[in-house]
């Protein structure tokens, strides 16, 4: 039986800004981005979220501080009905040579492995060509929304992009046209 099916999602620039926050409060969701993962869940896929967060390295922050954070984050998002999972998290700097780093593939099939899913049937999204490139690497399809870094990396990653939309919404509705039409 094949493993369920996911879509990967970057968080800083993806679904919320700034990209580099300072501090775990200047963290703000997206405008739409709840409804759009909801359209997701919907459809079947379970959500998980793959994030790097060099701050917590460079002390801004740490890891215990950026947990709790996301458990607030993640209990808001599932008063809703949204169910977030994760996070799973490279505390590195970026350049560190860690193997968690996006675009290895670490940390995506450690989460393929604990949510049993299937890499052929998940999609990454992300705001960065490092998240389209990682999806590649597990066997994946990458997805760029142009938040964030995303019109700084559009031109290296149109290529291997499955979708690129203009925000998260936009994203999600194409993926969810194209993966229709792929079944």
């Amino acid at each position: 039986m094949k493993g369920a099916k996911a879509v990967f999602l970057d968080l800083n620039g993806t679904l919320v800004m700034p990209i580099s926050a300072q501090s775990l409060e200047d963290l703000v969701e997206l405008r739409g981005v709840r409804d759009a993962v909801g359209r997701l869940t919907e459809a079947g896929f379970v959500c998980p979220v793959i994030t790097v967060q060099s701050r917590i390295a460079k002390g801004n922050y740490s890891q215990a501080q950026f947990g709790e954070w996301f458990e607030t984050f993640r209990s808001s998002w599932l008063s809703d009905g949204i169910p977030l999972l994760g996070p799973y998290v490279c505390p590195h700097r970026f350049h560190s040579g860690c193997r968690c780093a996006k675009p290895q593939p670490e940390l995506y099939l450690r989460a393929c492995h604990e949510l049993r899913l299937d890499p052929s049937r998940c999609f990454v999204i992300g705001d960065s060509a490092t998240d389209v490139f990682a999806a590649r690497n597990i066997g994946a399809r990458g997805c760029l929304v142009l938040t964030g870094n995303g019109l700084k990396d559009r031109e290296a990653c149109q290529q291997d992009a499955f979708v690129v939309g203009r925000d998260l919404a936009d994203v999600v509705a194409r993926l969810l046209e194209r993966a229709d039409a792929m079944q």
